[in-house]
Parts: C-alpha cells; structure tokens; sequence
C-alpha cells in the first residue's frame, strides 16, 4: 500500500524527470516572437517599443530549459535591479510569470528550475565579476544593451558584453539579445556581424505588432512623443539609426552619469525661440568642475510664448539656475519680456547668433569628444536632443526642421565655458 507521503515524493520525482508542460493556452507567443530556426550563435531582437521582446526571450529560456538545453544559464542587464524587476519579476513578461516551475532565490541572485537548471543574475555595473566573468553558460539573454552605459560607463557595457560572449562556452550555446538599438553601439556591430558572418539571426518589428496587448492611451502617448520625428524609426520600427556623415557627435560620444541638484557648480538654462510653428528649444546645463559639464534636463516645448516662458521659469527653478540665456534673433525685445512676464527671478541673457549653428556647436562638440560633458542618466528625456546633435555636421545641420533643442544646450554651454573675470587684489 502506497502511503500519502511516498506517493507525494513519487510525483515530485516524476516532476523533476519530466516536468508538466505549461498549458499551450497560456503560451500567448506570436509566430514572430518564437526563437528562428537554424545554426544560429546570437538572436537579437531590435523591434520597437512594447513589441514583447522581453515576453519571447522568457520564453524562449524556459523552453530550453524544459527540453534540457539550458542548465546554466546567464540573465544581464544594465544594473541587478533592472535584471531582477524586468526579466525576472515583471508581472507579465518576466520568466517568473511565463514558469510557475521557477524559483528566483533573491538572496543569491540565482533561479532555480526543478530538473537542477540555473540561471544567474549578471549585470553590466560588475561587468568584470563573477557570475558573467568565466560563467561558462550554455544559455544567455542580454536586456537592453544599447543602453547598458546610461546606468554605467561605456567602458563597462563594453566589458560587460565581452564577458558575456565569452562566457558562452558550454555545449550548444546560444544568446539571446533584445534592445531598442542606438547608433554606433552592440546591436549595430551585431546586425555586421550576421552580414559577415551569418550566425547572428534577426527578428524586428514595429509596436503596432503587439497593439492587442497595449491600451490605447499608450499607443496614443508614444505617437505623440515620437511619430513624426526620425526617432519614430528607431522607437516604433525599431530599425537602426543611420549613420551621418560628417557628424559633429559621432557614435559613442555619450555618456550618462547620475547628478543632483546640490552637485552644480553654475546651471545655465539656455532658450532657443523659434521662427515660426517649431518648438522652443529649452535645455538645462550644469557645470560640476573646472573642465566637467552636464546636461541636466530638455524641456523644449511646443505652444505660446506664456507657456514656453512659463516652462523656462520652472525649469531654471528645479536646477536653481544662475542664468538663462536665450537668443535673441526671432522675437528680438519680446522674448526678454514674456520671460520677465513669468516672474523670472534670475538673469537673463540676451544674445544674438552672428554665425551657422553648426560653427557655433563645434566648440561645444570637441568638449563632448574630450569626455568634458556627460548627459544625466535617470529621468532625464534626452533622446530627442541626442537625435539633434547626431545630424548636426561640418557643413551643416542636415535634420529634418530646426535643431532648437541642439541651439539651446549650445548656448548654455558657451554661457558656462566662457572665460568668467577674475579679480585680484592690489
């Protein structure tokens, strides 16, 4: 006779040799969202927003671990935080969601699956650590890596992903590689390496793909931020910027570091009116040392003079600014005004654009290539002015309307790099 306690050890047993399948009900996977057939080294998957790429690369991970191709297994993302919160705990696309078989021992940063497979918790910020140094993994998912240096350094998300590759080492090892790409950076090297190469397989697609499984109002939100713009591509296609020719910021110019208020030596706000139906460029910078310079924040905004007056004024009050400098040329007399009109209890600075855009922000564009300015990490919407920056060139800015944001953290940082008068005493 079978007792209740060995018939419990009986299935728990007949678990860990064979483990029930998931329900094919609740496996709500699209036919692009399965893994590629063939010899593939990498997937990458560069989709835009929300196309659920984070859902397929959990997915994709239980089934190797269910068929026993998976046994060791390496989760990295940009900081242990961003690894734990959105691929492992996200509530509908982690892999805790997608395999109720999994455990995630947060103490030691490791899942657990009952046939005795492990996956580790890796990240870019102990880039040269263990697990990801000399893991030896047979399976690997890397989140976002085109943005693994906004919460590191460049120097790091380089490392970060050597070791990463270099740890593939056990048995039929495969990657999985999800990320909006950015210029210049992991996913573009990867889309030349299938080209040279062919062991890197790609999957993209546009946002829309997964409208079913978004609301409305989000949809509605990034067609606001992005359509229209050349970000729309990247953001909602997903398709790799191109590069530019004789660009003034190169690929790889960026970098991000996290900045407070009371780190500021000087903050300038600088205002850029436009002509006619364009937005107002407004953008704060930050001076933190004698040769180190920040972009703290890009309000620019769209609408009439009181509110882009009134968003400047809130702006330069959130970083405490010392100055706003804005330019004269369009509105001449009426732009000190309407700033003076919202209570504007800082200087401001009139100046007037006597030269090209692009001879004025070439200057500004050797202190970037020198590591002298970094972009704030965090909440810090900077995308669009980056986007800016990238198209203007040598010859010209060669973007689509007017680079409002690009004049404006200009000349906020000829206000903050100008020689400042000394005074001796006699």
């Amino acid at each position: 006779m079978t007792t209740p306690t060995a018939e419990i050890e009986r299935q728990t047993a007949a678990d860990i040799l064979d483990p029930p399948k998931i329900p094919t009900e609740l496996d709500g996977r699209r036919p692009e969202q399965r893994a590629p057939v063939g010899d593939w080294r990498v997937w990458l998957m560069h989709p835009g927003r929300r196309w659920g790429k984070g859902y397929a690369a959990s997915r994709w991970i239980v089934d190797r671990v269910r068929t026993g191709e998976a046994r060791s297994i390496a989760l990295v993302g940009s900081t242990i935080r961003s690894v734990r919160q959105l691929m492992i705990e996200h509530p509908t696309s982690g892999i805790l969601a997608v395999d109720p078989l999994a455990r995630f021992m947060r103490s030691d940063g490791e899942i657990h699956w009952p046939n005795g497979a492990k996956a580790y918790v890796c990240s870019a910020e102990n880039s040269n650590k263990p697990p990801l140094r000399g893991g030896g993994f047979d399976t690997g998912w890397g989140d976002e890596v085109d943005s693994w240096g906004l919460d590191t350094t460049a120097r790091k998300a380089k490392e970060a992903w050597d070791n990463l590759s270099l740890s593939m080492s056990a048995g039929d090892s495969r990657l999985a590689v999800t990320s909006t790409p950015q210029p210049g950076r992991i996913v573009a090297a990867l889309i030349a390496r299938a080209k040279a190469e062919h062991d890197v397989s790609i999957t993209t697609g546009s946002t829309y793909d997964n409208a079913a499984n978004l609301s409305p109002q989000f949809i509605k939100d990034i067609e606001r931020r992005f359509k229209g713009t050349r970000l729309e591509r990247r953001e909602i296609y997903g398709e790799v910027p191109e590069d530019v020719v004789g660009s003034l910021w190169q690929p790889g110019v960026f970098w991000y570091r996290n900045v407070k208020p009371d780190q500021c030596l000087r903050v300038a706000v600088g205002v850029d009116p436009s002509g006619g139906g364009d937005a107002i460029g407004i953008v704060a910078a930050g001076q933190l040392g004698p040769e180190l310079f920040v972009v703290l924040d890009d309000w620019t905004t769209t609408g009439s003079p009181a509110k882009w007056a009134r968003r400047t004024n809130e702006l330069a009050e959130k970083w405490g600014a010392d100055v706003v400098v804005a330019e004269r040329n369009y509105g001449g007399d009426m732009v000190l005004a309407t700033l003076k009109a919202a209570s504007m209890q800082m200087p401001v600075r009139m100046v007037t654009a006597s030269r090209g855009k692009h001879i004025r922000a070439d200057p500004i564009s050797l202190l970037y290539e020198q590591k002298k300015i970094a972009h704030r990490s965090g909440d810090a919407a900077l995308d669009l002015l980056e986007e800016e920056l990238r198209f203007m060139t040598t010859t010209g800015y060669v973007g689509e309307g007017s680079p409002n944001r690009a004049d404006a953290a200009v000349w906020a940082f000829w206000e903050l790099t100008k020689p400042r008068k000394t005074w001796g005493v006699a």
